[in-house]
């Protein structure tokens, strides 16, 4: 059989390039050799998207709500429902009372279509900032003028490693060879996390900090660092910014205090600080939990800061991984330009609660690659904010928890039934995702949908290619002229992007007004206090076998708790407990575990019970930076739940 390659779509940093071999009722999709990221291994997660092209509740056909039962419905009436509610919306209120919710559930410049269209409309009612990442991609923005990053071949020249609130080993399985191979070259790893998560199995050291105080930490090895003068001095005076204050800052962070705020004792933040300063080239890589509070970007530019006065930006096995921007302006956009249309924007933190104030309010919401009802925080307020639209649209391959308390749901392709160009933020590899198999049943692809409505409109000028294909060549242009990276070319294999370097900022070249890294930390002692009512820290990350609500198919909660907590409420392993915070509780089964921090309950994301996730424990708070949601900014408390 013949084997087509594709790329895996999802919102992670390995960005996999597939084999897939179309079989009778199946997929069977291996890595790509061709893929020097890949190597011919995918997770279970990549695997997981070919069972759902044959799953049984894999949607091909229209759906319309009629009462509480759903009707299957032509394409021809799903269409003229939606065209008429939004042409209903454009005469009675305008553009704004139309709301799109989209995310990156989903990845392909051709996801994209979707923005393109609601910006065709003049402009709608969207969220802003982010549900992930924001906070700590801003504070890069702001110390460095970008997000770049080393290539990750580049680590194996680091001595030392931090892996910082990240578990590649769970979340980034592609990393480990490198970081392997860095061990073998004589490198040490760090391990910086509230759990001893999987990767601290091969580290060389395993630091268990208290959620949420990453950036006390930070400036508490600064600390040391320019107490005892282990700072490097020239890179500080050649390539800083805002040094004095900085300093300043870290002063007050005094190594006994730090400790007490952190559980990390003195004589491990001194080793620390020395192995920062003195073990160089060191690489820094982050995880996004650790900015998942109200002073998270604050976090991550007191590390960003420690890498700084240390020397470790900008040589070769040295800086700090976030993300990167590299991709950004190099292809042409899907999107129009900004001067084509005026949308009404809301932070995602606190969506709902502005949505439902909103003026003129939400007549028609659409859904795109995204679950709000379960991905939000403030569940409750989405419910209620939800009933009060008068008309809801959903597009996804399965029926979410959103789908289900919509009104119409349109059923969309996966990445195997249409054809897609595919590039991350973390991937420097750029994959044509070919066309393995026609859709399902009467399932449509994105770019057909959103086009057949701009022809339905009336606006199907901003929509002047007739097939994926000739969207695909538009959007690789620049690449085709420069490069000569064509579609064809891509057909035999992902591309490593020629603009993508080695090593990030080698030149020193910073996109900041001064030219210079551009210190800052506002963290304030007085911020890491404790509380009271609800004491332990709630941390609710991404399950190891799923990718937020997608893939995730176990009912109920499980509650993950060190067995000294666990002994205070008199809880056993598989016993019943109540989560509590200030803003809902639920009910989880208890998990004994010595990894987790003893003032930490871990209740991964992803499961739902009646509907509801985690997140209906969850208040919507932003960060001080980049509007992004802080799931990690909750306390709570628990006890034992006794049946009545």
């Amino acid at each position: 059989m013949t084997m087509v390659r594709s790329a895996c779509p999802l919102n992670c940093p390995d960005g996999c390039a597939f084999l897939v071999e179309k079989r009778e009722n199946s997929l069977l999709i291996k890595g790509d050799p061709a893929n020097n990221i890949t190597k011919g291994f995918i997770c279970s997660k990549g695997q997981a998207l070919g069972k759902r092209v044959f799953s049984p509740d894999r949607l091909k056909f229209p759906l319309l709500r009629q009462g509480q039962r759903w009707e299957r419905v032509s394409w021809d009436q799903a269409y003229l429902l939606l065209t008429e509610a939004i042409k209903k919306t454009l005469d009675d209120v305008g553009p704004w009372g139309i709301f799109h919710h989209y995310d990156y559930g989903s990845n392909g410049v051709l996801r994209e279509l979707d923005q393109r269209f609601f910006q065709a409309l003049g402009g709608v009612t969207e969220p802003r900032g982010s549900m992930c990442w924001g906070a700590g991609y801003q504070a890069q923005e702001l110390d460095f003028g970008g997000v770049f990053s080393n290539s990750w071949e580049d680590l194996e020249d680091a001595k030392t490693i931090v892996l910082w609130g990240r578990d590649p080993a769970v979340t980034n399985v592609h990393l480990i060879p490198h970081l392997l191979g860095a061990k073998k070259r004589g490198a040490r790893v760090l391990v910086i996390n509230p759990i001893r998560v999987k990767s601290a199995e091969f580290a060389d050291e395993y630091y268990q900090v208290r959620p949420g105080t990453d950036g006390a930490l930070a400036l508490g090895l600064s600390h040391i660092i320019l107490r005892e003068r282990w700072q490097d001095t020239l890179f500080i005076q050649n390539y800083i910014q805002g040094f004095e204050g900085f300093a300043r800052r870290a002063k007050e962070f005094f190594p006994e205090k730090v400790a007490a705020i952190t559980g990390v004792g003195v004589t491990q933040l001194t080793q620390l600080a020395r192995a920062v300063s003195h073990a160089g080239p060191v690489s820094i890589i982050l995880g996004y939990g650790l900015q998942r509070y109200i002073k998270g970007g604050n976090a991550v530019r007191a590390i960003d800061g420690l890498a700084a006065i240390s020397g470790n930006i900008g040589w070769a096995g040295a800086g700090v991984h976030y993300a990167h921007q590299y991709h950004q302006g190099k292809m042409n956009s899907v999107l129009l330009p900004p001067e084509r249309y005026r949308s009404r924007t809301y932070p995602h933190p606190i969506l709902a609660e502005e949505l439902l104030k909103a003026d003129p309010a939400i007549q028609l919401a659409v859904v795109t690659r995204s679950n709000p009802l379960v991905q939000q925080p403030n569940s409750q307020l989405w419910r209620d904010l939800w009933r009060k639209i008068p008309f809801k649209v959903v597009i996804d391959t399965v029926l979410t928890e959103t789908a289900r308390q919509s009104d119409l749901v349109l059923p969309a392709a996966t990445i195997f039934e249409e054809e897609d160009l595919v590039k991350t933020s973390w991937s420097p590899l750029i994959h044509y995702a070919q066309k393995v198999l026609e859709p399902q049943g009467e399932v449509q692809a994105e770019p057909v949908i959103f086009t057949e409505l701009a022809k339905r409109l009336g606006i199907e000028k901003d929509f002047p290619y007739a097939s994926s294909r000739e969207w695909l060549e538009f959007v690789l242009q620049p690449l085709s002229e420069t490069y000569e990276i064509s579609l064809d070319k891509l057909a035999q294999g992902p591309v490593y992007a020629p603009y993508i370097p080695k090593v990030a900022w080698e030149n020193k070249d910073f996109k900041t007004p001064s030219g210079k890294i551009e210190l800052s930390s506002e963290l304030d002692l007085a911020d890491l206090g404790e509380a009271v009512e609800f004491p332990y820290h709630l941390l609710t990350p991404h399950p190891g076998n799923a990718m937020h609500s997608q893939f995730h198919q176990d009912e109920g909660f499980k509650v993950f708790l060190h067995p000294d907590l666990a002994e205070k409420f008199r809880l056993n392993h598989g016993d019943q407990a109540i989560v509590e915070t200030a803003y809902g509780q639920l009910v989880a089964a208890v998990v004994l575990s010595e990894d987790i921090h003893p003032e930490t309950v871990v209740l991964p994301e992803g499961t739902t019970s009646e509907g509801l996730g985690v997140n209906q424990l969850i208040l919507g708070k932003c960060s001080d930076i980049g509007e992004s949601t802080c799931y990690y900014e909750m306390r709570c408390q628990i006890r034992k739940w006794y049946l009545d």
